[in-house]
């Protein structure tokens, strides 16, 4: 994808948050085929994945035995298996412990990165006949595969997968026409308006998948069988109360929180399990806009900061999605 990276390299635009188009270099594919790869991911992933086909694609994750999340993916049916999307930073963790529990089935597990361009659109009035038809569908050729994915406003949100550099860039210039050029920040910024959790190195193993809101956005089933952690989020689901969840807040402030920075009770100086940041981006205002998994009576009731900018105020606001909380 050469020709692709060199394109795109000279494609950097001004941060937009509507009527954009921008590249996804930092967003991670794998691919996951073979003649068992259904009952691989079946038995693996948080989601019923017998319920995709290559009209649909679903939220789902992958935990320890313990129940803590090693990764969230979109997960795409094509032709030849699946694609995991997810950050960049995690495929080669997440494809060596994938390898662990392939035993003797017959499955191939590789960093499909390299393989594709890939670019989002986020427009209310953009028009192809390669976009998919409505959030959670895909359209596939032999050589595209696009997603819609969970609106943001009247804006809707398109991810797009292309084997061929040529066409990536042909279709690029289409749309570009008449679309705003951004770079990724715009992506990530409208994931994190729209609620999307993500899972990085710094954040791997801390949260069930409860606490990142999967149940609203359907990245997880409680019908389907075994798969690891299975126990945990299923008790959690029956039989606990859930103590913990992600919200997302604006924070006047120019430093952006990382992923993994602790929140605390305010006043506090050290870490006291209170909360943890999951993602964050600025806006063109300079506002930051921030994903935090956090004690629900403690961020319900305003009592947070941040460990590392203890004077900058934490102002929640809604989520895009109703919550179901137990």
């Amino acid at each position: 994808m050469t020709e692709w990276q060199d394109f795109i390299s000279t494609q950097g635009g001004e941060l937009a948050e509507a009527e954009f188009i921008c590249s996804l270099e930092e967003l991670g594919l794998i691919l996951v085929n073979g003649d068992d790869a259904t009952d691989f991911l079946q038995n693996q992933l948080s989601n019923d994945i017998s319920l995709i086909d290559e009209n649909s694609f679903q939220i789902s994750s992958y935990s320890t035995p313990k129940g803590r999340m090693l990764g969230i993916f979109r997960v795409v049916r094509i032709s030849n298996g699946y694609l995991l999307l997810t950050p960049r930073s995690m495929v080669p963790t997440l494809l060596e412990r994938l390898h662990h529990f392939i035993l003797q089935a017959r499955v191939g597990l590789a960093d499909a990165s390299d393989y594709f361009a890939r670019f989002a659109i986020q427009s209310a009035n953009a028009e192809h006949p390669l976009l998919a038809p409505g959030p959670g569908t895909t359209r596939q050729n032999d050589s595209v595969v696009s997603l819609q994915l969970e609106p943001l406003g009247e804006q809707r949100r398109y991810l797009l997968l292309c084997l061929s550099a040529t066409e990536a860039i042909d279709l690029w210039r289409q749309f570009a026409d008449q679309l705003v050029v951004s770079d990724y920040r715009a992506w990530h910024l409208t994931e994190i308006l729209s609620g999307i959790p993500a899972i990085y190195p710094q954040t791997a193993e801390e949260f069930v998948v409860q606490m990142a809101n999967l149940n609203p956005l359907n990245g997880v089933s409680f019908k389907k069988g075994c798969y690891p952690g299975q126990e945990i989020v299923a008790r959690m689901q029956y039989l606990g109360k859930l103590k913990r969840r992600m919200y997302l807040a604006q924070l006047q402030t120019e430093r952006l929180p990382a992923p993994g920075d602790a929140l605390v009770t305010a006043g506090k100086d050290s870490a006291d399990g209170s909360g943890m940041v999951v993602d964050s981006e600025f806006d063109r205002d300079g506002i930051c806009h921030c994903l935090y998994i956090a004690r629900i009576a403690k961020a319900d009731a305003g009592q947070l900061q941040l460990l590392s900018q203890p004077d900058i105020r934490i102002e929640n606001v809604d989520l895009p999605y109703p919550l179901d909380l137990n």
